[in-house]
């Protein structure tokens, strides 16, 4: 019982510091959308991201939840999308999951694409790569759904905020919400030490790898994307950075496996957390899977070319710089 109580003492610190840090973030960007939405000037901010979200079928004003997501984290997305949904038309299952599988491509681009640095590649190959790329498999996606009429029934948002009358609604409103994401993070931890304790990480692993030797990924590197899928792209860049260090990888692994989990990383946990917004699970995980799979296979077709501008020259990486970011 003493053990329990341990476990999910260290599950809430280890929510409870991530959610603060995150909030410091989120409060300022949240308090920015209700000014814009009061000045009216959304539809102006989002006019040049406009096209992007026609091209994967969503609302423009859902850019600014993206940017959010780029620029912060995915939690902070959900929360702009969240304080932007009272001014959207009703969105599907196939929007909801479209984007989804835009963010969790896309997403953290500032703190990952520097850990991508760290890992010896270029920086700008992997912000292109990852921002294309959401782009690319959001339309793909968008065509699929909306060709085939698949899941175009109103999507369930259980994180949701309605149309308030006064400021003090709004502001109760958004605090409510912040608790339950607040609820949310801390039980996400939880969940993970549940997923290691039940070796779920392991058997995802034992189906992956096969298929990673399969994309060039050599045995030492197909560890450390695995690690990378379930548990998120600081624990695997982490063992990354180190096995660089050491020489123990070439180029081509450091370039194809810091590749990989830029495109699919948290497998668990993000995709669960975008289901609570209205995304098909099978859509979010399946397709993303499928999308990462076949760009790794193209990656390592052509990295005979792609080595010139998709690796670094500077090799000097410190392993500091990854738990400075923890």
């Amino acid at each position: 019982m003493t053990t329990l109580f341990t476990q999910l003492a260290e599950c809430w610190r280890d929510g409870h510091r991530v959610a603060l840090g995150i909030f410091r973030f989120l409060i300022p960007i949240v308090l920015l959308v209700k000014l814009l939405e009061e000045s009216g000037l959304i539809p102006y901010v989002s006019l040049p991201l406009r096209p992007v979200m026609e091209l994967v079928g969503l609302p423009a004003e859902m850019c600014l939840a993206w940017m959010s997501c780029i620029l912060v984290s995915m939690y902070s997305g959900l929360m702009v999308l969240i304080a932007l949904l009272p001014q959207l038309p009703e969105l599907t299952v196939a929007q909801m999951t479209v984007f989804g599988v835009l963010v969790l491509i896309a997403h953290s681009l500032i703190l990952e694409v520097r850990i991508a640095g760290q890992c010896g590649v270029s920086m700008a190959f992997q912000f292109f790569l990852r921002s294309g790329s959401g782009i690319l498999a959001a339309f793909l996606l968008h065509l699929v759904l909306d060709g085939f009429g698949l899941l175009q029934e109103q999507a369930t948002i259980l994180l949701s905020a309605g149309a308030t009358s006064s400021l003090g609604a709004w502001f109760i409103q958004q605090a409510k919400t912040l608790a339950e994401m607040y609820v949310i993070i801390c039980a996400v931890m939880l969940l993970q030490r549940l997923l290691d304790a039940f070796r779920i990480s392991d058997l995802l692993g034992r189906l992956l790898g096969p298929l990673l030797r399969l994309l060039g990924i050599s045995p030492k590197a197909v560890s450390i994307v695995i690690i990378g899928f379930t548990m998120g792209l600081l624990y695997g860049s982490g063992i990354l950075i180190r096995n660089a260090q050491q020489g123990t990888l070439s180029r081509q692994d450091a370039l194809c496996a810091i590749s990989l989990l830029g495109l699919s990383h948290s497998l668990i946990e993000d995709t669960l957390l975008l289901t609570l917004v209205g995304g098909s699970l099978w859509g979010l995980l399946g397709f993303r899977l499928i999308f990462t799979l076949a760009a790794g296979a193209l990656i390592n077709a052509f990295y005979p070319a792609l080595r010139r501008f998709a690796g670094s020259e500077n090799e000097d990486s410190h392993e500091n710089t990854v738990d400075q970011c923890r």
